[in-house]
């Protein structure tokens, strides 16, 4: 189509007043070779800026679609291709995470699995295949270098690093204002860039396209939705002719990073990005106590936790967090685990323990609100199941503060037991009735019985034996105890008095 028909096309469905007649001759004359070399760049602008847009285009035209034939109808597939199960598919993906998390380090380390076959985080690399990672924020001798990095810790093999250096593309932008998207009657569209990265991919074959930052490849954030919306039709564009995953790295809001959310909107901007995407994961650092409670395992120095949270999975059931363990370039997938609060609540009791112990030699006598007012880096609510599990284990007990003229609480915590002896009883106690004392009833003389006292009565609250410091099904009832062995020096000792 000529510039003077796409123009009268334009004109047609966007009435532009009387400007219209003149700017159909000028494009007509422009056709013809009737304007003078040096004036054409300036009428073609014009005509550019006149028809709404960079360039003079033909609108696109619908057509009403074809019935379903019966192939279609037997061989439809309600999902794309599959590269990573659960986790990626061949359409348009979004990873989301604040600054500095590592996550463009993170899509290396997915790039050589994919690129290799290998499980990535467990799962199943279905379609392996070349990667192409677009990066306008950091150069592309930095991403070779940790690349390189990733494979020594991962201990490839010279073959699997000859694969990794041929099908793990970098195309390094940064500053060159490459766009996938354009302003085009008032509406964000793909660039022709679009066309371009299609042109390059159709030998290269790949099965997943990085493009990282998003941010970097719209118009810009003053139209939010719409500049989300149009880098989600330049994917799906992509998609179409490729076959592949188109994944943009987004970053989070400013308080969604203080928060640490992890659900489908906690991107930076408005929800188009959520919305238009069909696989959203989050990556969030998980701080020290929080890891130790979804994993059951401590990190160490150098170590850093991270969560990949996938709250979108359009093509897949609800899925589970992942958790991995970072160690410089080394990536760990770490299971969840089911224990994982219990081990968090002992490695907390046993650092109050020792805290304790430590002010105690020193002369310093805590109770529970004091204990809140240390700085010891423990949660309030964490330091005071801590405090309940030391008393129900008996590794605390409450006495008695001596030399109390000095004013100050009357009663505070004494360690009693050693932090390896988690959850037993001391010596001298064989079993510890948290924070309450026991109490034995004298039992009545009984002329009916042949003055024989009936069975003892204990009024008291006996925790689980099976589970410490969670209170017994029939918490506050009497119990009977047969002389009971564990009770044999205290029962012999209150007996006397009968």
């Amino acid at each position: 189509m000529n510039t003077a028909a796409a123009l009268r096309e334009n004109f047609d469905r966007r009435f532009v007043g009387p400007f219209a007649p003149i700017a159909i001759a000028a494009a007509r004359r422009l056709d013809e070779g009737a304007v003078k070399r040096e004036d054409r760049p300036a009428l073609k602008l014009a005509l550019a800026k006149v028809g709404g847009g960079d360039t003079v285009v033909a609108p696109t035209r619908w057509t009403m679609p074809a019935a379903i034939h019966a192939a279609e109808w037997t061989h439809a597939r309600p999902t794309p291709d599959t590269l990573v199960r659960d986790y990626l598919y061949a359409d348009v993906a979004t990873l989301i995470a604040p600054g500095a998390t590592g996550k463009t380090t993170l899509l290396l380390y997915e790039a050589i699995c994919i690129v290799l076959g290998l499980l990535l985080y467990g799962l199943e690399v279905l379609r392996r295949g070349p990667v192409l990672i677009l990066t306008a924020e950091d150069s592309r001798e930095m991403l070779v270098a940790r690349l390189r990095s990733i494979a020594v810790e991962m201990g490839l093999s010279a073959e699997q690093i000859a694969v990794v250096m041929e099908q793990v593309r970098i195309s390094d932008v940064s500053g060159t204002g490459l766009k996938l998207t354009k302003v085009h009657s008032d509406a964000v569209v793909p660039a022709d860039t679009v066309d371009q990265v299609i042109a390059g991919c159709r030998d290269f074959k790949p099965v997943l396209i990085v493009i990282d930052p998003a941010v970097s490849f719209g118009i810009g954030e003053s139209r939010v939705n719409d500049a989300e919306q149009g880098l989600v039709e330049a994917a799906r564009k992509l998609r179409r002719a490729l076959n592949c995953c188109i994944r943009y790295v987004h970053h989070t809001g400013k308080q969604n990073a203080r928060d640490r959310t992890v659900d489908q909107y906690s991107g930076r901007g408005g929800s188009a990005f959520a919305d238009g995407a069909r696989m959203v994961a989050v990556l969030q650092v998980v701080p020290s106590d929080e890891w130790l409670q979804a994993t059951g395992t401590e990190l160490h120095d150098g170590d850093t936790g991270l969560r990949l949270a996938r709250p979108k999975l359009s093509y897949a059931p609800p899925a589970s967090d992942i958790f991995i363990r970072r160690t410089g370039y080394r990536f760990q997938h770490v299971m969840p685990s089911s224990n994982g609060a219990a081990t968090l609540r002992d490695a907390n009791a046993n650092q109050v323990w020792q805290l304790l112990d430590s002010e105690l030699k020193q002369g310093h006598y805590h109770s529970r609100n004091s204990l809140e007012s240390l700085d010891h880096g423990i949660k309030r609510a964490d330091l005071r199941k801590a405090i309940d599990w030391l008393v129900s284990s008996c590794r605390i007990e409450t006495r008695d503060r001596p030399n109390n003229n000095q004013g100050g609480a009357y009663k505070y915590f004494h360690p009693v037991a050693s932090p390896s002896n988690v959850g037993e009883p001391n010596q001298k106690q064989e079993i510890c009735l948290a924070s309450e004392k026991v109490v034995f009833a004298s039992p009545p003389y009984t002329e009916n019985n042949g003055g024989e006292a009936p069975p003892l009565v204990l009024s008291a609250s006996v925790g689980s034996p099976e589970k410490h410091g969670e209170a017994s099904a029939k918490q506050g009832e009497p119990t009977l105890l047969d002389g009971a062995a564990a009770f044999s020096e205290q029962v012999y000792a209150d007996m006397e008095d009968f």
